[in-house]
């Protein structure tokens, strides 16, 4: 007698609501700074550019101001996020606090492999910078600071630090757009991975500090010249 065959198990995967993919659409543009920190969103507007009804827009912003990017003020509307001075500070010091533990963690578990994969991430960043691909540059960023955060294999670092990702590629998309910021921010990723490589984790870790806590500067710079 022929055995029955065993059911497959297989997963179907669920298709993104329309409030989903309007989500993601407001999302990329306010991470790309395509909308600029602090800029109106009217649900009008953004409705009209979708060819969408306000429903879907007006649920999606509920889900952004959730996710941190987007803020919602009674009888005045919705806006993308924005931070004081004083706000930035503090941001960055958690990010400080954040990343300097995980780069610690990451080193012990597998050094090597640390090393090897942000020195790859920082020499992606320089062929984009040759190549003038500013959005590219940016993502290797973004992929650099990952790094750190997955090899230190915590989950609750890594948590942590997701929840807030979006708003820091927010803000480097505000923030890195010019030439200083761009060569600052390249040299400091090409000397943590030097000072790695020589066996000074203490400075590396300073290093990273100082190159976190420059975003903050460089932030009350743009706000201060009107930029911001």
């Amino acid at each position: 007698m022929a055995r029955a065959k065993a059911p497959r198990s297989s997963v179907i995967e669920r298709p993104k609501s329309l409030t989903e993919l309007v989500k993601e659409q407001i999302r990329d543009r306010i991470v790309d700074g395509e909308l600029r920190l602090g800029e109106a969103l009217s649900e009008n507007v953004l409705a009209a550019q979708l060819g969408l009804s306000k429903t879907p827009v007006r649920e999606a912003l509920l889900q952004l101001k959730l996710e941190g990017l987007v803020d919602i003020q009674p009888q005045r509307g919705s806006f993308v996020f924005t931070m004081n001075p004083r706000e930035m500070e503090e941001f960055c010091d958690y990010r400080i606090i954040l990343e300097t533990s995980a780069l610690r963690s990451a080193l012990a578990n597998d050094e090597a492999g640390l090393i090897a994969a942000l020195e790859q991430r920082a020499k992606k960043m320089v062929k984009a910078l040759e190549d003038g691909d500013l959005a590219g540059y940016r993502r290797i960023d973004t992929d650099y600071h990952r790094e750190i955060l997955q090899r230190a294999d915590n989950r609750f670092l890594s948590l942590a630090h997701a929840q807030m990702e979006m708003k820091i590629q927010a803000l480097r998309a505000h923030v890195i757009q010019r030439d200083r910021t761009l060569e600052a921010s390249l040299d400091e990723h090409l000397d943590i991975v030097k000072l790695l490589k020589a066996k000074e984790k203490a400075k590396a870790l300073a290093l990273l500090a100082g190159h976190i806590r420059a975003a903050s500067r460089d932030y009350r710079a743009l706000s201060e010249s009107g930029h911001g």
